[in-house]
């Protein structure tokens, strides 16, 4: 292992830890106790938050920062980096979207021309499919650090025009046909919503209210999504078009095979979900070519015959 190596390699050691001597350097690198020495004075070159601890056994203090310490990346892994922000920026409306763009402009800095020259082709030849998402999420970002830290929040939501109250802790966050949804555990009536993120009014930290371990509400959000006594099977058969519709959304209930010239997705419904499961299949169009069971047709053309009957009385 090189110095450089060596040194990257000693940034993550260092970090996972509150203090450190020059012992425990010598022994895991094998190095004696004068390079032990440089290579701390190098890593504080670097930026790393130390300071010493005098007496008889001193030792290496790591100071509690918001600062990260640095990392020293592959030309490969700097590549990396740039796309999966270009990824990011194919959301209109995004979490972190200020951090993302100093965190550009902070890699610019620093990177040889050479590299910074080809991410700047890479931004011209990569063309990503843009999401749309036309309605403002002002709390992204706070959701997700919510999550994390498992915070408890009172929530305001807009709800046909009339504003709720919500006291609960979020579990997950998506994206889907060009909105932002969050999944809340609603404490008062013990059950996992799904809200729309351009409708929450405010946010406020519930401190009374004691939360839950994220993993305990992640396996209840997975077990909501198991099959109900009275979930109703479906067979739909689709032509390659839809085929193209499915693996761009599709959901843990449902899956897809091939057969000669047709696809069919096949699956299931709880009984509350009917409504859900024919607005998604009116998205195939004509490229369904059979719908079993009967009562999924007449659903989806229930809510076909009101948007027909909406369109009329705006003629």
């Amino acid at each position: 292992m090189n110095k450089s190596e060596r040194l990257n390699d000693m940034l993550q050691f260092i970090n996972n830890k509150k203090t450190f001597n020059l012992k425990d350097l010598m022994e895991k690198y094998n190095i004696s106790r004068s390079t032990a020495i440089r290579d701390v004075h190098s890593l504080e070159l670097l930026g790393m938050p130390l300071y010493v601890e005098q007496g008889r056994s001193g030792k290496y203090v790591v100071l509690d920062n918001r600062i990260l310490s640095p990392i020293i990346f592959t030309v490969d892994e700097m590549y990396a980096i740039y796309f999966a922000m270009l990824t990011l920026n194919g959301y209109k409306a995004k979490p972190f979207d200020y951090e993302i763009n100093k965190l550009e402009d902070k890699l610019k800095q620093v990177l040889p021309s050479q590299v910074s020259n080809n991410i700047e082709k890479m931004k011209r030849l990569i063309e990503l499919e843009k999401t749309d998402h036309s309605n403002f999420n002002p709390y992204l970002k706070e959701l997700i650090q919510g999550i994390i830290e498992e915070k408890v929040y009172q929530v305001s939501y807009s709800k046909e025009k009339q504003k709720i109250r919500i006291t609960g802790q979020f579990i997950k966050i998506n994206s889907k046909f060009g909105q932002w949804y969050a999944k809340m555990y609603n404490f008062s009536k013990q059950t996992v919503q799904n809200l729309r993120c351009d409708k929450i009014v405010s946010l406020e930290l519930a401190e009374k209210q004691n939360p839950s371990k994220l993993e305990d509400l992640l396996l209840l959000l997975e077990k909501d999504y198991h099959k109900q006594e009275n979930a109703i099977p479906f067979t739909v058969i689709v032509t390659n078009k839809g085929k193209d519709l499915f693996d761009k959304e599709h959901y843990p209930s449902m899956s897809i095979q091939k057969t000669d010239d047709r696809y069919i997705i096949s699956g299931y419904y709880n009984g509350n979900e009917e409504d859900f499961i024919s607005e998604y299949f009116m998205r195939f169009g004509k490229s369904i070519v059979s719908i079993n069971p009967p009562a999924l047709i007449s659903s989806i053309q229930n809510k076909l015959h009101h948007i027909s009957t909406h369109l009329n009385k705006m003629s």
